[in-house]
C-alpha cells in the first residue's frame, strides 16, 4: 500500500467521524448554553407590575386632575367594595337526598 492510498484511507474513514464529533460537540455546547440561559431567567424574581390601582394611585389621578371628583368617587367605592368582600368559601361537593321509594 503506498502512502497515497494510506491517505486516502484516513479521509475516507476518518473525516466523517470527525465531522459527526464536531456536530455532536456543537449541539452540547448550545444545549449547556440553553440550560444556563433558562436557570437565569428562572432565578430572577418577576417586575411585573401589579394590575389595577390602588387608594394612592386614584388619589394621585384625582388631585393631578385627571379623574374628575364623580370618577374619583365612583372609583375608590369600587375599590373598598372589592377590598370589603369576603373570599368566596370554598364549595363542598354534597352528597345527593337519598331517593325515596
Amino acid at each position: 500500500m503506498t502512502a497515497g492510498e494510506t491517505a486516502l484511507l484516513l479521509q475516507v474513514d476518518v473525516l466523517p467521524l470527525l465531522g459527526v464529533i464536531v456536530l455532536v460537540l456543537i449541539a452540547a455546547a448550545l444545549m449547556l448554553w440553553g440550560v444556563a440561559v433558562l436557570r437565569r431567567r428562572l432565578r430572577e424574581p418577576d417586575h411585573a407590575s401589579p394590575i389595577g390601582f390602588t387608594l394612592s394611585d386614584l388619589r394621585q389621578l384625582h388631585r393631578s386632575g385627571q379623574m374628575t371628583d364623580a370618577e374619583f368617587e365612583r372609583a375608590k367605592e369600587k375599590l373598598l367594595s372589592s377590598a370589603r368582600a369576603p373570599a368566596a368559601p370554598a364549595t363542598r361537593a354534597q352528597a345527593p337526598p337519598p331517593r325515596q321509594t
